[in-house]
């Protein structure tokens, strides 16, 4: 029996799902009249024990554990000698440089840092990089090439923070935490080593890779940003509150009241496309997808299809982005802080496959603010419109490394996601009170039962003539004649 199918990333191709259920008939047949068995997936690590048919769900949905190629757990008899041959031939992974790696990382955030001068002119072929970038790129190229210590060949400066970031990201090490181990490390390397001394150092080294963030002073009682027209004020103009915080004279730096934190989407999509593993995935929902009129992806569905149909010169090129939008808040610090609320504002790129579009090392966090905005959450956003904005009518232009040519990226919001709370705050319709219900509007019905507002009315979406209209002691005493409440416009909406 072939188990390459666990290998495949896919987990909706006929190939993966017809190994789900040779997978399940096998455990079927070994452990007969078991209504329980191990669950293989990569969550469960074979630990838990589930129903047949809750482990075919749970295949589908995290994955079976890739180095589970030998079912003895589930009864496969092998023989030792022949099954570690086979599974030698089977796992052995290719082993890659980590400076090769790195070296990897570099090209694909400077894909054009070499680009001949002579090419500017042509529309659709790289430029090259300006000074302070191309700085940058010496500078990392300088770090790539440089040994961590006289004489070590496995590791370069680069390649050692990258590896001990990439841990300290994986294994949720605080900076602290951090500090420490690497100055551990330090004192045990050759004493002429080259390794940052902490945390700081290291983020200063990783700092040409792109992808930062901006700080963003905000008005104390959430009223503005001190950002484009109002940037260099130290008041507000609608509150005349302080931007900065009363400290001591002898101070040299002002420490500002309110600090948004705000992560530039452009660079973000760029990426996606100056990097070979996601460049080609981008245009999967164009070039790749099966269309059978099965529900797969957003792709599938009728707004996508819509959309597609209404801006026919967005559609034309699959390159262009399709954007969520999630938000919600949450208390980093549980019952030791009541009052304290984060609120993180993430973008989904639907273009690539649905084995990847939902993973984490897609979520783009594009703003973190660190306190509660009340309602004033569209003050905080107003970076982030402005850049979808731009995105929506102009574009950026962009590196595509699968065709070593530039195009104009431009980039659209189709979904929202958020919880009802949220939606209040995001949307701007209150979801308290009588007039709660955002697909009624004004002409909701709401009332007062059992100490609280209820939304009834909704037999109004029935069918003219069906039996329930005419009901009234089984719903509020009352028979429907009502028509549904009207569809608004999205003008309607936005005034």
């Amino acid at each position: 029996m072939s188990k390459r199918w666990i290998q495949n990333p896919n987990r909706c191709a006929d190939e993966y799902l017809d190994g789900i259920e040779d997978f399940i008939e096998f455990a079927r047949r070994q452990n007969p009249g078991a209504t329980r068995i191990g669950c293989p997936c990569r969550r469960c690590n074979n630990t838990l024990w589930e129903t047949i048919e809750n482990v075919g769900f749970h295949l589908v949905r995290n994955g079976m554990i890739e180095t589970y190629s030998i079912w003895n757990l589930h009864g496969e008899q092998v023989d030792h000698a022949s099954s570690s041959n086979a599974s030698r031939v089977d796992n052995v992974e290719p082993i890659v440089d980590p400076n090769d790696q790195v070296m990897g990382i570099i090209q694909d955030a400077f894909p054009f840092a070499l680009t001949n001068i002579n090419q500017e002119g042509e529309d659709d072929v790289p430029t090259p990089i300006d000074s302070a970038e191309f700085e940058q790129y010496e500078k990392l190229l300088k770090n790539a090439n440089q040994e961590l210590y006289p004489g070590c060949e496995s590791f370069s400066v680069l390649t050692a923070i990258v590896e001990l970031m990439h841990g300290k990201i994986k294994y949720r090490m605080s900076n602290l935490c951090f500090d420490y181990f690497l100055g551990v490390f330090k004192r045990m390397l050759p004493t002429d080593n080259c390794l940052p001394k902490d945390h700081k150092h290291a983020q200063k080294v990783l700092h040409g890779l792109g992808l930062g963030y901006e700080k963003i002073h905000a008005c104390k009682n959430n009223c503005m940003l001190f950002y484009k027209e109002h940037e260099t004020l130290d008041t507000c103009p609608i509150c005349n509150e302080s931007r900065f915080k009363m400290t001591s004279q002898n101070r040299t730096t002002k420490i500002p009241q309110k600090v948004m934190r705000y992560l530039p989407l452009k660079p973000r999509l760029q990426r996606l496309y100056m990097s070979t593993h996601t460049a080609i995935d981008m245009r999967w929902h164009k070039e790749k997808r099966v269309d059978d009129d099965v529900m797969r992806h957003p792709a599938d569905g009728e707004a996508w299809k819509e959309f597609d149909q209404t801006f026919p010169e967005f559609a034309a090129d699959p390159r262009n982005v399709r954007l969520r939008l999630a938000t919600d808040g949450f208390n980093l610090y549980g019952v030791l802080n009541q009052h304290h609320n984060t609120w993180p504002i993430f973008a989904f790129p639907y273009n690539l496959p649905p084995w990847k579009c939902m993973k984490k090392e897609y979520m783009m966090m594009t703003v973190l603010i660190t306190e509660d905005p009340g309602r004033s959450i569209d003050v905080y956003l107003r970076p982030l419109v402005d850049e979808l904005k731009d995105l929506w009518t102009n574009g950026v232009r962009t590196y595509d490394k699968s065709t070593g040519r530039m195009f104009t990226l431009r980039a659209a919001v189709m979904w929202t996601v958020n919880d009802f709370p949220a939606y209040a705050m995001v949307s701007g319709w209150s979801t308290k009170g009588y007039m709660a219900c955002p697909v009624c509007k004004e002409d909701v019905t709401s009332g007062w039962h059992a100490e609280k507002v209820c939304y009834l009315g909704h037999r109004r979406w029935l069918p003219w003539d069906h039996e329930w209209r005419e009901k009234d002691k089984e719903f509020d005493g009352n028979t429907e004649r009502r028509l549904r409440p009207r569809e608004w416009s999205g003008d309607e909406i936005l005034e």
